[in-house]
């Protein structure tokens, strides 16, 4: 099906009800992802049927034609909403700046890869509609949750990470890694102004920034294989995440950019002094020898 034929479809069958404002907002942070945006559409306008609601893209001008495509479909139907951002970069604040822009109470966060089920969502939203919750985590490790074709050793990374996010929370959380939730506008309102906004793991800095502490459920899902393009998790997400956890510890007594100027530069005065110690040992050793042969 080419894209504008479907998003004639999605067109028609959003004219009328676009005309009061959301109840839900879906944020969808994109980076190259052409290939998924289109089907991400689709598959909101099949799970949420008979509700109220909007997609908002925030794309940090991608390279593979996403920003195109997004025009296109915002163009047909008045549902989907694009931010394009030029000269910044990060999961973290695209999120931030799409739930800024929207007016709507109730807001989901999820990738554009197609990963997140989307078929959660009206539970997710159930959830926070008829108890007092503040926000709602798709869980990959509740007993009905799960991920597809992870090895060995990214599932070792994750629980590592996970370990390290349950020092910093104040409330039970299974997956605190997870980039899929819905929460209240309000309550995301409590803690933006105290956001790190730094790396892949917004959710985490939410719960940490939160006053007061967020009021948190779970609800099981299967993370899904990526289909197309391509994986962001990459060392510099690693350590922007380690550089996330630095600011939440001790970000409000040093700045973590100034933390990560004095490691870096204590390495590199280490290195210095191990060079010169290993060219001192090396003289006095050729010393030595060098005295004995003449003997």
């Amino acid at each position: 099906m080419s894209l504008n034929s479907s998003s004639d479809t999605l067109a028609k069958s959003s004219s009328q009800r676009r005309a009061r404002p959301p109840l839900l907002s879906i944020v969808v942070p994109t980076f190259n992802e052409r290939a998924n945006v289109q089907e991400v559409v689709r598959r909101l306008d099949e799970r949420l049927a008979g509700l109220e609601w909007e997609v908002v893209f925030v794309d940090d001008d991608s390279t593979d034609g996403t920003p195109q495509a997004l025009r296109d479909l915002s163009q047909f139907d008045a549902r989907v909403r694009f931010l394009h951002r030029i000269g910044r970069r990060g999961l973290a604040s695209a999120v931030a700046e799409g739930i800024l822009s929207t007016s709507a109470p109730f807001v989901a966060v999820m990738d554009a890869d197609l990963q997140h089920d989307e078929g959660q969502l009206v539970e997710m939203l159930e959830r926070l509609r008829s108890s007092s919750c503040d926000i709602v985590v798709g869980s990959r490790y509740l007993v009905a949750g799960g991920v597809d074709g992870w090895d060995k050793s990214r599932q070792a990374v994750s629980r590592v990470a996970t370990k390290l996010a349950h020092l910093l929370l104040k409330t039970e959380l299974s997956d605190p890694m997870s980039g899929f939730f819905m929460l209240r506008r309000d309550a995301f309102d409590r803690s933006v102004r105290r956001l790190s906004n730094l790396g892949y793991k917004i959710l985490l800095d939410i719960l940490v920034s939160a006053r007061p502490t967020l009021r948190v459920a779970e609800i099981p899902y299967v993370f899904r294989t990526r289909i197309h393009g391509e994986s962001k998790l990459d060392s510099a997400v690693a350590l922007e995440y380690l550089m996330l956890l630095l600011d939440k510890t001790m970000g409000h007594i040093v700045p973590v950019h100034f933390v990560m100027f004095m490691l870096v530069g204590g390495l590199g005065v280490f290195v210095h002094m191990l060079t010169l110690a290993r060219r001192w040992i090396f003289r006095s050793w050729s010393a030595r020898l060098w005295g004995r042969s003449w003997r």
